[in-house]
């Protein structure tokens, strides 16, 4: 279930980052000297979640001065259609 980052204010997610990133030391601790971590994905995930928590803040920032623009998605080309298979014919 992904997070929603979003809803928190700035100093939760300070709180968040703070407590993703020793969890990251001590998995990178485990990992790395005594080779007991049973999940190494942890380091990734946790991660991830600073990252996500970054970015949350950098938006709310943006928001506060004006600055964040809304975009809109790309419109693409439409799909062509699949071209029949090249080979020999029966």
């Amino acid at each position: 279930m992904k997070d929603n980052f979003t809803s928190l204010s700035v100093e939760e997610l300070k709180k968040e980052i703070q407590s993703s990133s020793e969890e990251v030391r001590k998995a990178r601790f485990q990992y790395g000297v005594t080779r007991s971590l049973e999940n190494p994905k942890q380091i990734r995930n946790h991660k991830k979640r600073i990252a996500q928590a970054l970015t949350a803040i950098r938006e709310k920032e943006l928001v506060a001065e004006g600055k964040l623009k809304k975009i809109a998605p790309k419109v693409g080309k439409p799909i062509p259609e699949a071209k029949p298979a090249k080979g020999k014919k029966k």
